[in-house]
């Protein structure tokens, strides 16, 4: 399974990779410390099977990515799992509210930082376009 963890805060990237490496699940990772670098890669190799997506980031934000995403044919077949450091409502509320917006449709679900590696895997099964 091919991911792509965009995250400006390089720990949060780190430990996420090396969570996902030591699976016993054969993961390719891929990394970005942005939403351009993110987009840039996307755009290079279309073929993830689940962008791990930051929503709170410095000059394009999480929601500015999955919207270019929705511009790009092959970008919006991509699932995304939006993560949160912390959320001003609950996380299926969120999740409700993104489903109200086509343009977000890339979506598929949100976890809370910091995740559980179990919790974090079942919703990575849950929205891959090539589950576990």
């Amino acid at each position: 399974m091919k991911i792509l963890i965009v995250d400006n805060d390089t720990d949060t990237v780190t430990t996420l990779k090396a969570l996902l490496l030591s699976q016993e699940v054969p993961f390719a990772i891929d990394t970005a410390y942005g939403g351009q670098e993110g987009l840039d890669k996307m755009v290079a190799h279309p073929d993830y099977d689940l962008v791990l997506l930051d929503i709170m980031m410095p000059t394009i934000s999480g929601m500015d990515v999955c919207q270019q995403m929705m511009k790009d044919y092959r970008l919006r077949e991509i699932p995304v799992l939006l993560m949160s450091s912390a959320l001003p409502i609950p996380p299926g509320e969120f999740q409700e509210s993104l489903q109200k917006f086509s343009p977000l449709s890339v979506v598929k679900g949100v976890i809370e930082k910091p995740f559980v590696i179990g919790d974090l895997l079942v919703e990575i099964n849950k929205v891959a376009r090539r589950p576990l």
